[in-house]
């Protein structure tokens, strides 16, 4: 399991125990990333790799190493944080330059064939009915991008919840 989450240490530390073992945890408080610079190289000239030289160099390879992708992130304006939107920018490189129709849509064409299952938790207590519903989509979205046909979504209020979440997995 690869798990990606904008907690704090603090809050972190309580999710650890219930995680598989050998599971994999990115996390803002624990690791460097720097932006994608929209160079396209992780798909033409190292595929699969970023250029960027930092924790999330490997982004595809630590996401194909589990079975499940979680995120865990708090919801702001129905979207994700800036570090998750960072992490899947970077994760491009699991995806090929080339494109199928998905319903009558363009999408890149996946560069590995691995079934996933990719969960993302929200959390925010004081999300509106349409951050709720624009989070969702854009999940669906994402995981229709990313090419996981299996994916859930959970919308919790307090961090607390996600706990259970993660152990039922």
């Amino acid at each position: 399991m690869l798990l990606i989450h904008d907690l704090n240490v603090d809050d972190s530390k309580e999710l650890t125990s219930v995680l598989p073992p050998n599971s994999r945890v990115l996390s803002k408080e624990i690791d460097n990333i720097n932006g994608c610079l929209g160079c396209f190289n992780c798909w033409l000239k190292t595929p699969g790799r970023c250029i960027i030289e930092d924790s999330y160099t490997e982004m595809p390879k630590y996401i194909l190493e589990g079975d499940t992708f979680v995120i865990l992130t708090e919801i702001k304006y129905g979207c994700y944080t800036s570090y998750v939107k960072n992490v899947i920018d970077r994760s491009i490189g699991i995806l090929l330059p080339f494109f199928q129709t998905v319903n009558g849509e363009l999408h890149h064409l996946p560069r590995y064939k691995k079934d996933l299952k990719f969960i993302v938790i929200g959390y925010n207590k004081n999300i509106t009915f349409d951050e709720e519903e624009t989070f969702k989509d854009l999940v669906r979205r994402n995981a229709i991008n990313l090419c996981i046909p299996d994916y859930e979504v959970y919308i919790i209020k307090d961090i607390s919840e996600s706990k259970k979440i993660l152990k039922n997995l």
